[in-house]
C-alpha cells in the first residue's frame, strides 16, 4: 500500500480535463434511468476521460499499484473507481456510486490483478465491485446522500488515507498480515484488504521476500562495517515511495532498528 497526496494529483489535472469531467458528470446526472447511465459509462467519451487522467498522473506517481506496489510483475495499470459505479457487491439494491464515475477523487491508480477479480489454484482476489463498510447502515446510494457518503468508513485500506499504508505489515514469508499493534476494527480492514488486492498471490508473496533477503543482506554488511556507504544508499533508495514493494522493504528494515544507520534511514528518532 502507498500513501499518495490528494494535492499532488489535484496540481496536474488541467482545466481542460476538469471541464470534460463537469460536463460528463452534468449529463450522467441528467439521465432518465440507470440503462441510459450504463450507456454514459460504457462509451469511449467516458473512457477517454479516465484514459486522460492516468496521463495526466505524474509519473512518478504510476509507476507501480497504489495498492499492491508492484509493477510489471502484476500486468498493467488501468484506473479503478474507489467506490464501484456500476454496482456493490453484497448490495443488491445498490445501483454503485455512478454519481462519482467522473470524481477524480474517486480514482486509484490499480493494477489488473487489484483492480479485477481473479481465481488462482491457492488464492483468489481482485476487487471487481467490493466495498464493505464498518458502517454499512449508513452507506450512500444516490447522489442525494452526500451526508452519509461523508461517514462511510471503507473496511479495507485507501491509498488516499494516510493512516491506512502503516497497518500493512508482512511476515518472513512476505505473505500480508496486520501491523502488530493494531486493534480489532484495523485487523479487519487489512484481512479484507488482503482478499480485494489479491495480496497473497504466490509472485507477489515470493518478490517480498526477495525484498526481506535484500535488506537483511545490507544490514549484515553495515554491522560487518563492509561498504557501509554503499549498503545505506542501497536501503535508501528501497524505502523510497517511489520503488517497487517498498512498504515491505520498510517493514523488513524496521526489525534492525537498533543501528543508528537504520534509525537514521527511517527517519526515526
Amino acid at each position: 500500500m502507498r500513501w499518495i497526496c490528494k494535492a499532488d494529483i489535484e496540481e496536474c489535472l488541467t482545466q481542460d480535463w476538469r471541464d470534460k469531467a463537469e460536463q460528463a458528470k452534468a449529463e450522467l446526472l441528467a439521465t432518465p434511468d440507470k440503462e441510459e447511465r450504463k450507456k454514459i459509462l460504457k462509451s469511449p467519451t467516458s473512457s477517454d476521460i479516465w484514459r486522460e487522467f492516468y496521463k495526466l498522473v505524474p509519473a512518478t506517481l504510476k509507476n507501480k499499484c497504489w495498492y499492491c506496489e508492484a509493477e510489471e510483475i502484476r500486468s498493467d495499470m488501468p484506473v479503478d473507481h474507489f467506490r464501484p459505479k456500476n454496482k456493490v457487491e453484497g448490495e443488491n439494491q445498490h445501483e454503485g456510486y455512478w454519481w462519482l464515475a467522473f470524481e477524480w477523487e474517486n480514482y486509484r491508480c490499480a493494477c489488473t490483478f487489484c483492480n479485477s477479480r481473479r481465481n488462482f489454484d491457492e488464492t483468489q482476489g481482485g476487487k471487481g465491485c467490493l466495498f464493505p463498510l464498518e458502517n454499512p447502515e449508513q452507506r450512500a446510494f444516490t447522489p442525494t446522500d452526500q451526508a452519509k457518503l461523508n461517514i462511510e468508513r471503507p473496511s479495507f485500506l485507501d491509498p488516499f488515507n494516510p493512516y491506512d499504508e502503516k497497518l500493512l505489515w508482512f511476515d518472513n514469508d512476505g505473505f500480508p498480515v496486520s501491523k502488530p499493534e493494531a486493534n480489532e476494527e484495523q485487523k479487519t480492514k487489512v484481512n479484507n484488504s488482503i482478499d480485494i488486492f489479491h495480496l497473497h498471490e504466490a509472485r507477489i508473496v515470493r518478490a517480498r521476500n526477495i525484498i526481506r533477503l535484500e535488506v537483511d543482506k545490507q544490514v549484515r554488511r553495515i554491522k560487518n562495517k563492509d561498504g557501509i556507504t554503499e549498503a545505506t544508499m542501497q536501503l535508501k533508495r528501497m524505502v523510497r515511495d517511489t520503488e517497487m514493494l517498498s512498504r515491505a522493504a520498510v517493514v523488513y528494515l524496521r526489525a534492525h532498528r537498533d543501528l543508528q544507520e537504520v534509525r537514521d534511514i527511517l527517519e526515526l528518532d
